[in-house]
């Protein structure tokens, strides 16, 4: 026989074995692929929009019924945006171009002017330098204005003192008209067209315009020291010739308040959900209109692929947890059925809570009692969760749990108060039925499921701030989808455990009744069988609790895992009163295929009486791939010449495949080698059970099992306390005599 592997042990581990010991991760098989499409395809359906096309409602009709905002959303306020709009035109400043043009205008001007005059000699010469100059100022002035500005000094005034003032007074900008830039009130910009720079001049008062200008110019030359005449021709020719350099833009000012109108955001109105947008007999008004189609208008898109890519994400990280194990304490993979049973749960309950959903969205429109989440709390989703804790251990109900409460609260379109309460209301239905031992017991406990629920509800609802008109409506669909639970938990698990083959704990709590007419015929036919299996039964229930197994799967297991031997009970030692020993008659090896044979047979009888699956499964797997020794080596004494084959004398298996299976293994192990001890003391019991624990870890019949070194360890302890209580010394009782004596 080839060596087994023998497990390492924890202190001499590799820290990357260590690593993957306290996160164990089981890969996926067929069925999980099938809760992968189920999740894929329960996202689209939560993506997707199937209610019907509402009618137009139109301003100036009569509502016919009321309608209210089964969902909040933005409304935008059309007179207030156009309000808004009208104040940023009437702050908008006004563009002017400032433009330097005039000023070399006016330069080239006044020494044109200087070089003709000067160069006039006769009468004609300045009467032709008199018309072309009131061509130029747009009036007719006379000669003498010419005759006083041929000399020097005035020319002189002209160059060095009024030209600059002029061209620096220009410079910083003249309007033509002051009254072009009253109507806005916050300032004009400057815009420089030669270095394209622009500055804010927030007072307009502090302009001018040709009129002022030519005014203060006017007061300046009639302080030169200049005849009258002289004054006179300065000031018309100044005053001809000076031309504005601020010009208006407006095209530039309304293009810039385009722009700005273009960035401003509508002024927008949160509706609420709940509230009314129209009572039923009132008319229409135009903003009514406005906030119904707003709000039909947003519910027009069919599908939201960013909804669907988001639940389909966190749907499958959620369902990951499937996936892995705590730490510490490795559990079996889950099987295909184990999947697919999770996502037909998903699909029913996600279907539900969306049929709900649709049927509040109709009835707010209609009642402003309810809401497209008024329903949604009846959703039976305790029910579901009840379901799965009737079938697997702690960390996958959890998961499922939270699987269910994410899709239905997607379907229902609901956010994270509704979230809560279904995830709470899952969590405290799995608590109140791993708690249960009866079916009557589940029946009473729909009342504090209630409770639980109605203070599930209070808080979910004060955190999404719920209306008080819908206390009523949303209170009874509490208390229904509670009632609805219990059903379906009655309901659903009788078909489970048939079509799926599962022992739910209902199942493994009526096979406990050592009234079963298995046990029965076990009692009457094997005592010491029967006797054998309540003690391991303890043993496994404790070392189970101990290791954070299945402890009642453990124990029904436990109770059954011998019910093989009720066929030949005459052929096992605990059963045999007297010293006539049937095996005597047979050769090792029949013996040996009848001791073996108990296995196969007990895992027959389990499904003809109906104990499911794991249970049968443990009935076969519980002796896994060991050897019966003693016939072995009664063989090997009896044989002279070709050894027998030691395969003839190992039981079939396979191996535990669970930690509930290893359990077992150990305690029947262990238990029926304890009643070979003479003095079970014990020091002598921990020894007995360490060594025998060693031997069945070292011949790898653990391998498989997913058992650890300091399971072993917890249940060595467990069995240690079982066995000393059966084991316990008496004082010894004095006979008649002794009793006599002592009178």
């Amino acid at each position: 026989m080839t060596s087994q592997p023998k497990h390492i042990p924890d202190k001499v581990r590799s820290p990357w074995h260590a690593t993957t010991q306290r996160l164990s991760l089981h890969f996926p098989g067929k069925g999980f692929i099938v809760l992968v499409f189920v999740i894929i395809a329960l996202s689209a359906l939560s993506s997707s929009d199937f209610s019907t096309e509402k009618p137009i409602v139109v301003a100036g009709e009569i509502a016919p019924v009321d309608i209210t905002a089964d969902r909040s959303f933005l409304f935008e306020d059309t007179k207030a945006t156009q309000a808004k709009i009208e104040q940023t035109r009437q702050i908008q400043p006004l563009v002017c171009d400032l433009t330097l043009t005039p000023l070399d205008i006016l330069h080239k001007q006044i020494q044109e002017l200087i070089i003709s005059i000067n160069n006039a000699e006769s009468f004609a010469e300045k009467e032709a330098v008199r018309q072309t100059l009131s061509h130029e100022l747009g009036e007719e002035i006379p000669i003498s204005m010419v005759n006083a500005m041929n000399t020097e000094e005035v020319q002189e005034i002209i160059t060095q003192q009024l030209l600059p003032y002029v061209q620096q007074r220009l410079a910083l900008g003249v309007l033509q008209d002051m009254r072009s830039v009253l109507p806005y009130k916050n300032g004009i910009i400057i815009r420089n067209l030669a270095t394209t720079e622009e500055s804010l001049h927030p007072d307009t008062q502090a302009l001018s315009d040709l009129k002022s200008f030519q005014a203060q110019l006017s007061q300046k030359i009639k302080s030169l020291n200049l005849p009258a005449q002289g004054k006179r021709s300065l000031g018309q020719l100044f005053a001809g010739l000076v031309r504005p350099t601020l010009i208006p833009n407006y095209e530039a000012t309304t293009t810039r308040a385009a722009a700005v109108e273009e960035a401003l955001e509508p002024v927008l109105l949160r509706i609420q959900k709940g509230e009314l947008l129209a009572r039923q007999g009132e008319k229409i008004s135009q903003e009514q209109h406005l906030k119904i189609q707003t709000l039909w208008n947003q519910k027009a898109e069919p599908f939201h692929i960013s909804l669907f890519i988001g639940s389909s994400l966190c749907g499958l990280l959620l369902a990951c947890g499937l996936l892995f194990s705590p730490s510490g304490k490795p559990a079996s993979p889950m099987s295909n059925r184990d999947h697919i049973f999770i996502s037909l749960l998903l699909i029913i309950f996600s279907l539900i809570a969306k049929g709900l959903s649709s049927l509040g969205t109709q009835l707010s429109i209609t009642s402003i009692t309810f809401s497209s989440e008024s329903l949604a709390f009846g959703v039976p989703i305790a029910g579901a969760a009840a379901l799965a804790a009737l079938i697997f251990s702690t960390r996958r109900y959890l998961v499922t749990g939270i699987l269910l409460a994410f899709f239905c609260t997607t379907m229902s379109k609901g956010g994270l108060g509704l979230f809560l309460y279904y995830f709470l209301s899952a969590m405290w239905s799995t608590w109140l039925t791993a708690r249960t031992q009866t079916r009557q017991e589940v029946v009473w406990s729909v009342l504090p499921l209630i409770l639980g629920l109605y203070f599930m509800w209070a808080g979910a609802t004060c955190l999404q701030g719920g209306a008080h008109t819908r206390f009523f409506a949303e209170s009874m669909a509490v208390a229904t989808g509670a009632i609805f639970s219990m059903l379906l938990t009655f309901a659903l698990a009788p078909v489970v455990e048939m079509v799926f083959g599962y022992t739910t704990r209902f199942r493994l709590m009526e096979l406990l009744n050592l009234e079963q007419p298995i046990l029965r015929e076990l009692m009457l036919n094997a005592p010491g069988t029967y006797h054998h299996s309540l003690i391991v039964s303890n043993m496994v229930e404790a070392g189970a609790k101990a290791i954070g197994a299945h402890s009642l799967l453990c124990k029904v297991a436990a109770l059954y895992h011998d019910i093989g031997k009720i066929s030949k009970s005459g052929y096992f030692i605990e059963n045999q009163l007297t010293d006539d020993n049937p095996h005597n008659k047979l050769t090792p090896s029949m013996s040996a295929l009848i001791l073996i044979a108990h296995t196969k047979q007990g895992a027959e009888l389990g499904r003809q009486h109906r104990l499911g699956t794991e249970v049968s499964d443990i009935i076969r797997q519980h002796h896994g791939r060991g050897v019966i020794r003693y016939f072995y080596q009664k063989a090997l004494q009896q044989t002279d010449t070709i050894p027998p084959k030691i395969e003839d004398f190992c039981y079939p298996g396979p191996k535990p495949q669970s930690k509930e299976a290893a359990i077992v293994l150990l305690a029947d192990a262990v238990e029926a080698s304890s009643r070979t001890l003479t003095d079970p003391t014990p020091h002598r019991l921990k020894l007995h059970i360490d060594g025998i624990m060693r031997d069945i870890h070292s011949e790898g019949q653990l391998d498989e099992s997913e058992i650890t070194f300091r399971d072993i360890g917890k249940l060595s302890e467990s069995f240690l306390r079982i066995l000393l209580g059966i084991f316990h010394h008496r004082i010894p009782y004095p006979d008649k005599k002794s009793k006599a004596v002592a009178r």
